[in-house]
């Protein structure tokens, strides 16, 4: 990719609205909301140019983030909130999936039949992303989910 293509894919990265502050999506804590969650994710994929694949990657990853949320991080059910805000710099799509509840580390036991273990969101998450943190605080958990894009870019323009 020429220098020249790089720079207009990060001046397209700076003007995006991914970066106006305006795509943070706020929702009640109910699993009903995990259809506006994806679709929400679909649109910022497309505008960052990522193919099918990686969109449903993002999708998988961040529905699975949500959904934790939802059921884990809602200590008052559907009176809480989960917030996706997503932020790109053009090297990075970073979404951020934060509740109101305190994170709970769960491992299976040793004894137990792993078959009917449920948690496997965290696993799909790191599989998926190419990054993925757990910040703990007093007002919530946040999930922060990263996914390089430079490269879907470069792959895109030399074609």
């Amino acid at each position: 990719m020429s220098k020249r293509n790089l720079k207009n894919i990060r001046q397209r990265c700076k003007e995006c609205t991914l970066n106006s502050g305006e795509h943070e999506l706020q929702v009640r804590s109910e699993s009903a909301n995990l259809c506006l969650i994806r679709n929400h994710v679909k649109m910022i994929g497309e505008l960052c140019s990522l193919s099918e694949k990686q969109i449903f990657d993002l999708q998988v990853a961040i529905g699975e983030a949500a959904a934790n949320a939802i059921e884990h991080g809602s200590p008052q059910g559907s009176e809480n909130h989960v917030r996706i805000q997503v932020y790109c710099d053009g090297n990075a799509l970073v979404i951020k999936v934060k509740d109101e509840g305190k994170f709970k580390r769960r491992m299976p036991d040793p004894g137990m039949d792993h078959n009917n273990f449920r948690g496997r969101g965290i696993p799909l998450m790191l599989a998926l992303m190419d990054k993925v943190t757990i910040d703990e605080a007093k007002d919530g958990t946040s999930v922060v989910l990263t996914k390089r894009v430079k490269e879907t870019y470069e792959n895109k323009q030399a074609k």
